[in-house]
C-alpha cells in the first residue's frame, strides 16, 4: 500500500476537502483571544483608546476656551455697583426713570424693594433709592437673592449680575438684557 505522500496529489485534494468540510469554522471571539494572548489586540486597543482619550481632552480644551465663560469676570460686586450706577443714571442719585417707576442711581423699581424685604426682612421703601448708601444696599440684597451659585448652577459672573439686575431674577436668560451688560462692560 503507498503511502499517502506517493497517492496522486488529485486524491489527496479530494481528502484534504472531505477533512475541512466536516470542521467546524472557528468562531470570532476565538480569534480574539488567541490575539489577545499574543498581546496584539491588547496592544492596538489601548493605543486606540488612549488616542481617543487624547482627542477628547483636546477637544474639551478648545469647547472651553471658546464659550463665553471661559472670558467671564468673576462676580466682584463693589466693582460692578459703580458701572451699574454710571449706566443707570449716569450718577444723578435724584434721577426717576420709567415714567415714575424706577427711582435714584441705581433705577430701583418698587418690586425690588418689596422683594429685598420679603427675603432679608429689611424695611426699605422705594423713596430710599434716592439716598445712595440705601440704594447700593438694596442693589447687594437683590442680587444676593438672585445671583447665585445655586440659583444659577454655577459661580456667578458680573454679566450675570448686571443682566439680572437690568432684566429681573432671569435676566442673564433674556436676549433683550444683552445690550445692557456691553453699555456695563465698557464702564467697568
Amino acid at each position: 500500500m503507498p503511502t499517502p505522500d506517493h497517492r496522486p496529489h488529485i486524491e489527496q485534494s479530494a481528502e484534504l476537502k472531505a477533512l475541512l468540510a466536516q470542521q467546524k469554522p472557528t468562531p470570532r471571539w476565538l480569534y480574539r483571544l488567541r490575539r489577545l494572548t499574543r498581546g496584539t489586540l491588547l496592544r492596538d486597543t489601548l493605543g486606540a483608546f488612549l488616542v481617543g482619550l487624547a482627542w477628547c481632552a483636546l477637544l474639551i480644551v478648545l469647547v472651553k476656551a471658546c464659550t463665553p465663560e471661559a472670558n467671564a469676570q468673576p462676580l466682584d460686586i463693589d466693582r460692578l455697583l459703580p458701572a451699574l450706577v454710571k449706566v443707570e443714571s449716569n450718577g444723578n442719585p435724584r434721577a426717576v426713570g420709567d415714567g415714575g417707576k424706577a427711582l435714584g442711581a441705581l433705577q430701583i423699581w418698587s418690586v425690588v424693594v418689596q422683594d429685598v424685604n420679603r427675603v432679608h426682612g429689611t424695611r426699605y421703601v422705594h423713596a430710599d433709592a434716592f439716598d445712595p448708601a440705601k440704594a447700593r444696599d438694596i442693589c447687594r440684597r437683590y442680587l444676593a437673592i438672585y445671583c447665585t451659585p445655586r440659583r444659577l448652577g454655577r459661580a456667578p459672573t458680573m454679566e450675570d449680575a448686571a443682566r439680572i439686575w437690568n432684566g429681573g431674577p432671569n435676566g442673564h436668560r433674556k436676549s433683550a438684557t444683552e445690550k445692557y451688560w456691553h453699555k456695563v462692560a465698557q464702564a467697568l
